[in-house]
């Protein structure tokens, strides 16, 4: 096992809930994401090991050899292993506590050295500065329920990540060209009608997709936007956007492209620098527009 993060409080494996206590609409989306990742179908569905393509080159690309890196929203494994056998000391932290403990299991299987712990994004347990990367790999920010956590989340990656550190994250997009494009439309439809007829719907965000609580399945939660708004909120935390370009596109070594990437039916990839001490936080040395205008679907 690695050692914990210099700081963190983390002093060994752990199985503990989340310090979350709110209540409201957003904290029982929370309890409901908590609850299908932590069926046991679901924890053998993500029990498979390795990295994409795509993530490696990334990684290669954008990460030193060697450091500290945060796997959030790690799941049973499937980054958090191939990260420790690369020689990353690496810690793994998700929501639901089955996926952690069979993240563990695997890691203790392939030899991979690696902490795992049970915790909440948007309250992570470590000290300022303490990772050299974080990886939020497979969407899992989308899982958050609600723009304003999502923003809450973006901000601890950055309090937790060293000057100089590395965040690579992916999303869906609002506007893709895909076959759920005409789902999102409808979706997009009825929130609408329901804010104009006061009508009472789970679904108060733009992108939003929630199933009822009584039913038996992995994604209770889901709230695709556009990435437009996740480049807004990284330049307003102080990030450094170095690279955007959809899955497909990395794969085929294709350049970035934001507009072709936007409407790409493939992920996207965001990497994301927290400037070092020698750069200001309003430094956008790679020439992106940190002041876009609002997406179509913006629901601000």
């Amino acid at each position: 096992m690695t050692t914990e993060p210099p700081g963190s409080g983390v002093e060994s494996d752990i199985d503990v809930a989340p310090a979350d206590q709110s209540v409201g609409s957003k904290a029982e989306l929370k309890r409901r994401v908590q609850m299908g990742y932590s069926r046991s179908w679901v924890v053998r569905k993500y029990s498979s090991i390795g990295l994409w393509p795509s993530e490696q080159l990334l990684l290669n690309r954008f990460l030193p050899p060697k450091g500290l890196f945060l796997d959030l929203g790690c799941g049973a494994g499937r980054t958090t292993v191939p990260l420790a056998l690369l020689g990353y000391r690496v810690c793994g932290v998700d929501l639901a506590a089955p996926m952690c403990r069979r993240g563990r299991i695997l890691a203790r299987r392939a030899g991979a050295p690696s902490l795992w712990t049970v915790g909440d994004a948007e309250r992570l347990p470590f000290d300022d500065g303490v990772f050299n990367g974080v990886l939020f790999s497979y969407n899992g920010i989308e899982l958050v329920p609600g723009a304003e956590a999502k923003q809450r989340v973006l901000a601890e990656i950055w309090r937790v990540l060293e000057p100089g550190g590395v965040l690579i994250f992916t999303t869906h997009a609002f506007e893709a060209f895909n076959k759920y494009l005409p789902f999102r439309l409808r979706q997009f439809g009825r929130l609408l009608v329901s804010r104009l007829l006061d009508q009472g719907i789970e679904e108060t965000e733009v992108g939003e997709v929630i199933a009822p609580a009584e039913e038996n399945v992995e994604v209770y939660y889901l709230q695709v936007i556009s990435p437009r708004r996740y480049r807004r909120w990284l330049a307003n935390i102080g990030f450094n956007l170095e690279f955007y370009n959809s899955r497909s596109r990395v794969e085929q070594g294709r350049r970035p492209n934001r507009f072709l990437a936007d409407l790409d039916a493939d992920f996207k990839f965001y990497v994301a620098r927290k400037p070092d001490l020698e750069t200001t936080a309003e430094a956008n040395p790679h020439g992106f527009d940190q002041s876009e205008a609002p997406s179509p679907e913006d629901d601000r």
